[in-house]
């Protein structure tokens, strides 16, 4: 009886774990924006409009537009890095979405999300609002990061310089140069970086704030990348994926 009495707690125990299990993964796949992210294609609520590209069913906007639109983005983004890891090494997943209910699951509007699972993937939402090259640029730039950099030196890197360097592939006039002399007097307003170093820092406050917060990002990664160059930014990669920390690697 005692045999039986254990056999019979121990496959109670199974059944729990397996089923804790499955229930973890419906709530990380259902409840969670990466989780919804990496399901959308195993979805009936999505279809496949290219390779790694998706789009929602009843999708009102122009398929072959928003398609073109990331071509011409990686195009300008594989001239920024000299290759792309995170569409030729790594995928990287674009949905385009005009339904409000499915972009609340997605979790945003014009956004990246990487997993840090092996192999690391990337998701990019995108929806009709923000269906141009510059923000497509600038969330490839994102992903290309995330791909570049292993999980350590991703933990260790400000949201400033993740941000200012997406916007460095972002031609929009309200982060160019002109519209940071005119916001900062040239430079005498121009806010300190350690007040953009996390992501709670950096997307506070109302879209004003936010914007002008890119636009500093912006011009701190742009006059780094001017005396640096391309070389200089893989190189940066390579010692923070080495163990260097940002500060050192960055500003030596």
């Amino acid at each position: 009886m005692k045999v039986k009495s254990k056999k019979k707690i121990i496959l109670c125990c199974c059944i729990s774990l397996i089923l804790l299990v499955l229930l973890a993964a419906v709530c990380f796949f259902q409840f969670t924006d990466l989780g919804y992210r990496m399901s959308v294609p195993y979805r009936i609520s999505f279809e496949k409009a290219a390779d790694n590209i998706y789009v929602n069913k009843n999708y009102s906007g122009n398929i072959k537009e928003a398609i073109r639109l990331t071509e011409d983005a990686l195009e300008r983004d594989r001239a920024f890095f000299g290759e792309l890891q995170c569409t030729d090494t790594t995928k990287t997943i674009v949905i385009f979405c005009d339904d409000d209910n499915l972009l609340s699951r997605l979790g945003g509007d014009h956004d990246t999300n990487t997993s840090i699972f092996d192999p690391k993937q990337n998701y990019i939402s995108i929806s009709d609002e923000y269906l141009n090259i510059d923000i497509i640029a600038h969330e490839f730039t994102h992903a290309e990061l995330h791909t570049r950099l292993n999980t350590n030196a991703l933990k260790g890197i400000p949201t400033w310089f993740d941000e200012g360097l997406a916007t460095q592939n972002d031609y929009r006039e309200q982060y160019g140069l002109e519209a940071w002399i005119e916001q900062t007097d040239n430079g005498k307003n121009a806010l300190p970086l350690e007040d953009m170093d996390t992501g709670s820092e950096f997307y506070a406050g109302t879209v004003e704030d936010r914007r002008f917060r890119y636009l500093n990002a912006k011009h701190e990664v742009g006059v780094w990348m001017e005396a640096h160059q391309q070389k200089g930014l893989l190189e940066l990669f390579d010692k923070l994926n080495n163990g260097e920390s940002f500060d050192t690697a960055y500003f030596k």
